[in-house]
């Protein structure tokens, strides 16, 4: 072999080895569950040599060797245990008709998300331990996308040129597919907030078209136009348009898988990873939880709300239904309840626990069925699992998550409003005869059928965008079309205008052609 193919192979080599590459990470959302999805593969690439500096509100009790923290603590609350049920009860703010309410709901969800993004960005602008993190250069840069475009205009001030990988906790927001020129056509994609699947009649296509929409124009105005504000205030000088930014992503992770929130458009660099933070390693369950397990005859239902919902805060008639439900069934709870004893409180056949290792749980044998309020962890925990749901939505994509299970067979949803004994009863028995059972286990059968796990998918593809960079886009052309382009107005236009112009001219044609043929009457002479 002549030396320049040897050259040439020895390139081609070393093209498909990444070491030790600077890995930035910014994560500026106060959830607890979203860090949760991102911290796996974070700590994955530090164990395999790279360099990852993480900013967020969650630092690693045990970081990995290369992996150093920035901590956001101190610039907002946490969003761990802080959500208080007791809010559910107002009606001035929760509108009850069947559609103005649910539409009006959903969009006071999304309203406090704008007022947290405000306040972590004009606290972050001038954070000293993230400005010396972005004086530094980087080979590729992790940003959640959620509810702030804020580190993408921190990223270009300070320079930072490396290649952006978008990720989420969740299926796509309203305003992420243009940034990768993915298709999310509300005549079929539902929006994040809703709890329709793919196959919506008339009225549904309305709400879904309407809430797009809107929640794209909430987006710009509410957040992204403050925070280039925040920005360009601090700094005292212009930077591009933030909407722009976000387009110059090279990469989405989502953490969804078809099986599961069921199938939609991807194109290259649209990534379903879903389950990534699931943790081969098991966690132990306590002593008193697994003896309360293996004692039960007919099995176990694990009740959770979560690391953000304080189940403690149902209002009391609430939990009367709920209490009142689960004791009528031969099977034992094991319910999370934050304020139980350091052991548990034992009433009947419910065993209240403060803090529980779900997964492992859901894994265990004995574990039945789960009740839960449809968070996407929980979720991918349960359908990895093989376990049937009883779904209760609260708010952001849990009502989409619920839906989206029920319409794979292996759910059931009850509302929060809609909350009765007799309907939890119903769910819950729904879910645990044999039927629903089996079909929980084929979808996770279906789940886990992949050519590579999550994580590992999410880091080979992390790995490849730090081998090429910008050298290969995964993006489609949609994303630079403006809006009258991708929806081919101004194509419908040039159609319509042709035919109104070959319309004019051929009567103009056969007007002349008649003329030839039609004789004029003589005059009669007087």
């Amino acid at each position: 072999m002549r030396p320049s193919l040897l050259y040439c192979a020895a390139i081609l080599a070393l093209s498909n080895y990444v070491h030790s590459a600077r890995i930035l990470g910014l994560f500026p959302h106060t959830g607890k569950s979203h860090q949760m999805v991102f911290e796996p593969l974070l700590r994955k690439l530090a164990e395999r040599g790279h360099h990852v500096t993480v900013a967020s509100f969650f630092p690693l009790k045990n970081p990995p060797a290369n992996y150093t923290d920035i901590s956001f603590e101190g610039i907002a609350t946490l969003g761990l245990e802080s959500f208080d049920l007791n809010w559910y009860e107002n009606p001035d703010i929760i509108l009850r008709l069947p559609m103005i309410g649910r539409l009006v709901k959903q969009l006071n969800d999304f309203h406090p998300l704008a007022g947290m993004a405000l306040k972590v960005c004009s606290k972050a602008v001038d954070w000293p331990p993230l400005s010396e993190a972005l004086e530094k250069d980087y080979d590729v840069v992790f940003v959640e996308n959620f509810n702030s475009d804020c580190m993408l205009g921190l990223l270009h001030v300070h320079g930072i040129n490396a290649p952006v990988i978008a990720l989420l906790s969740s299926n796509l927001m309203p305003w992420s597919a243009d940034r990768i020129g993915v298709t999310d056509n509300p005549s079929y994609v539902p929006v994040i907030s809703t709890d329709y699947h793919s196959r919506m009649p008339f009225w549904e296509r309305m709400e879904n078209t309407f809430l797009k929409i809107y929640h794209k124009l909430w987006f710009r105005y509410l957040v992204q136009v403050k925070e280039q504000e925040i920005i360009e205030k601090h700094f005292g000088r212009k930077i591009p348009d933030l909407e722009d930014l976000g387009r110059n992503i090279s990469l989405m992770m989502l953490n969804t898988y078809h099986a599961l929130n069921g199938p939609a458009p991807l194109v290259p660099g649209l990534l379903e990873v879903g389950g990534m933070h699931l943790d081969p390693t098991r966690k132990v369950i306590p002593e008193y939880i697994e003896r309360f397990l293996n004692e039960s005859e007919h099995g176990v239902v694990l009740f959770s709300f979560g690391s953000l919902i304080r189940t403690a805060t149902l209002p009391k008639y609430k939990e009367d239904i709920i209490v009142n439900a689960l004791s009528k069934l031969k099977q034992r709870v094991i319910w999370k309840y934050e304020d139980s004893a350091e052991e548990g409180n034992l009433t009947g056949n419910i065993l209240r626990v403060r803090w529980l290792p779900q997964y492992e749980l859901l894994q265990h044998n004995k574990v039945f069925a789960f009740i839960a309020h449809g968070g996407l962890l929980g979720m991918t925990e349960a359908v990895s699992a093989g376990k049937p749901m009883v779904v209760v939505p609260f708010f952001g994509d849990q009502p989409a998550n619920g839906a989206a299970a029920a319409a794979a067979g292996f759910a059931k949803v009850v509302p929060y409003y809609d909350l009765s004994e007799e309907s939890l009863t119903d769910a819950i028995q729904s879910v645990l005869s044999a039927e629903m059972r089996l079909k929980a286990r084929l979808i996770s059968k279906i789940w886990k059928d992949r050519e590579s796990s999550p994580l590992d998918t999410a880091v080979f593809w992390t790995e490849r965008v730090i081998r090429w960079g910008h050298a290969a886009p995964l993006h489609t052309a949609a994303r630079e079309l403006s809006f009258y382009e991708l929806a081919l107005l101004d194509v419908a236009a040039a159609y319509i205008v042709a035919l109104i112009i070959i319309h004019i001219i051929l009567w103009y044609i056969l007007s002349k052609i008649a003329k030839l043929f039609v004789k004029e009457p003589k005059q009669k002479m007087h």
